[in-house]
């Protein structure tokens, strides 16, 4: 076999590369042309024009106008933003019924302590901390409580006690008469984790 010169083999190399791409351009140009023979025959669709809007401002086939959907108050938008959220946190969060919600304050006739420094190192605040058994709502979990009055109260189990066990809240109040005054009820509890969302 003959051993073939520098230049030889450039001349084949640039050959081998020239029949490489004619074949690219040819299989390119028969996609092309059968992309293109699909698509003249294929029949093209009715163009939509949509109706005119009616005096009112409403769209075709809508019963409230536009100018009265559009121009919510900002009471009417945050309502239904809240809802919107509500809902998203409801969806993740587990449900506990007929729990005991109970109050208790700071002070050392209700926690033994005057600290305020609560079982997960947060400092107890009033209307924020919850208490609650760590086996049914971890430490750290949102609580959301239903009185059923139609509003969800928002808290945190930040908290434990040896008096709450089971499906048992006890909430931070203000001062020891607040707590007192408020009583026990009964609620339906939501909780989700803490990171679960």
């Amino acid at each position: 076999m003959k051993k073939l010169t520098r230049e030889e083999r450039r001349r084949r190399s640039q050959r081998r590369q020239l029949i490489t791409y004619l074949l690219f351009l040819l299989l390119l140009l028969a996609w092309l042309g059968s992309y293109l023979i699909m698509t003249v025959e294929a029949e093209l669709p009715a163009m939509h024009k949509p109706d005119p809007t009616a005096e009112d401002g409403s769209l075709p086939g809508d019963d409230t106008p536009a100018l009265v959907r559009c121009y919510l108050t900002e009471e009417e938008q945050e309502a239904a933003e809240n809802e919107l959220i509500e809902a998203a946190l409801l969806s993740h969060a587990v449900r506990l019924d007929d729990v005991t919600v109970t109050h208790y304050c700071t002070c050392s006739r209700c926690c033994g302590k005057s600290d305020g420094i609560t079982a997960s190192g947060r400092r107890a605040t009033p209307g924020v901390s919850v208490a609650a058994d760590p086996s049914i709502i971890p430490l750290g979990s949102d609580v959301l409580v239903d009185y059923g009055d139609g509003e969800l109260h928002y808290y945190r189990a930040d908290d434990t006690g040896s008096a709450v066990k089971g499906a048992h809240i006890d909430l931070c109040m203000e001062s020891h008469e607040a707590a007192i005054q408020a009583g026990v009820r009964t609620a339906t509890v939501y909780f989700i984790e803490e990171g679960a969302i």
